[in-house]
């Protein structure tokens, strides 16, 4: 299992943008068992909130990554949703989340970061 943090950006609305993610990824059912949140003593990294969610190989990855850029494309606001783990990060605003050819080679880039031995897709 590999914990990938979500950070949403820019500060100025991340906290409804925030909770909005959160509730989006905890209503997919493939997701919601692995979403936690930040500390209840309200610690954020950058100044944003984080979102942590483990993630147990490609699929998941996979599902992780569709699901923000749905959630994306549906968002008014320029938002841009920051993934991480240790060694990686990569980002998708709201403009490359109604781009396939930037979704795809974010699912792959996820992939390859939480399966590195296995580095493509199933």
């Amino acid at each position: 299992m590999t914990e990938i943090t979500l950070s949403v950006h820019p500060d100025s609305s991340s906290a409804d943008a925030w909770r909005s993610l959160a509730s989006w990824l905890r209503a997919d059912a493939r997701l919601r068992d692995g979403v936690t949140t930040t500390p209840a003593d309200g610690t954020s990294t950058d100044g944003a909130d984080v979102l942590r969610l483990a993630v147990g190989g490609a699929g998941a990855a996979m599902v992780l990554v569709q699901a923000i850029a749905d959630w994306l494309s549906n968002r008014r606001e320029d938002v841009t949703v920051q993934l991480s783990r240790p060694g990686w990060s990569a980002e998708l605003d709201v403009h490359q989340a109604r781009d396939m050819g930037q979704v795809t080679a974010l699912v792959e880039a996820t992939v390859r970061a939480v399966t590195p031995e296995e580095g493509r897709l199933p």
